[in-house]
């Protein structure tokens, strides 16, 4: 079995645990949907301040939604044992965080098809152009969130306050790309060009190589220990 077949074959086991009892799905979307109500009354936006209001409370979804995500992908077969069977496998260890990445990727994308849908609503924003080239900062900021929660997911999972020490881990260092989403996605839905934003589609970029690196070289030590 080639790299890549393993890789399949692993996602494609994942998502067929998430068809069956749809537990990922629905809780993401219910944490969606609580995110962007808490939100709407906490900032109670004026109509000039409605984008960047609308891009905070999007990217502060992809946040709770990529470590949620991560750690469903993840814990549920650390306690199993599944994780360490897959690492004495002979399937090569990046072939696995791909897999393991990619999970992840997809749960975090239905989180935020329902978070956009919610800040069309909830922030009264037009659907058309500006919300379409917000998906470019969106995409590289859900890539680079998804590769960094992963690996730490498989770190914390191996501790007993695992859920908790996520969260701890991951947005601290995800801030300075937290920030550069932030402000990109305001700037693009109030109608800046991407030559406005250049700078800061550059930062989700660099985290986005750095995060899926490190993923790939460090997975291999981590799911390995003892």
């Amino acid at each position: 079995m080639t790299n890549t077949s393993a890789a399949l074959a692993v996602l494609r086991k994942d998502l067929r645990l998430e068809v069956r009892t749809g537990q990922s799905t629905i809780a993401l979307f219910a944490l969606s949907l609580l995110i962007m109500v808490v939100l709407v009354f906490a900032l109670d936006p004026k109509p000039r301040e409605r984008f960047d209001a609308g891009a905070g409370a999007l990217w502060v979804a992809l946040i709770f939604a990529g470590v949620l995500g991560a750690t469903r992908a993840l814990v549920a077969e650390s306690e199993s044992g599944c994780i360490r069977a897959l690492a004495l496998s002979p399937i090569d260890p990046a072939a696995l965080y791909a897999a393991k990445l990619a999970s992840a990727l997809i749960f975090m994308a239905v989180a935020e098809a329902a978070a956009v849908g919610l800040i069309v609503l909830f922030f009264n924003l037009d659907v058309g152009p500006q919300l379409a080239r917000v998906a470019l900062p969106v995409v590289l900021g859900t890539l680079g969130f998804s590769a960094l929660a992963t690996l730490l997911a498989a770190i914390s999972s191996r501790t007993r306050a695992g859920d908790l020490m996520l969260p701890l881990l991951a947005v601290p260092m995800f801030i300075p790309a937290l920030i550069a989403g932030v402000k990109a996605s305001g700037a693009l839905l109030a109608g800046a060009g991407f030559s406005e934003v250049g700078k800061w589609i550059g930062i989700l970029v660099a985290f986005d190589a750095l995060f899926v690196t490190l993923g790939a070289l460090l997975f291999e030590y981590v799911i390995g220990e003892e």
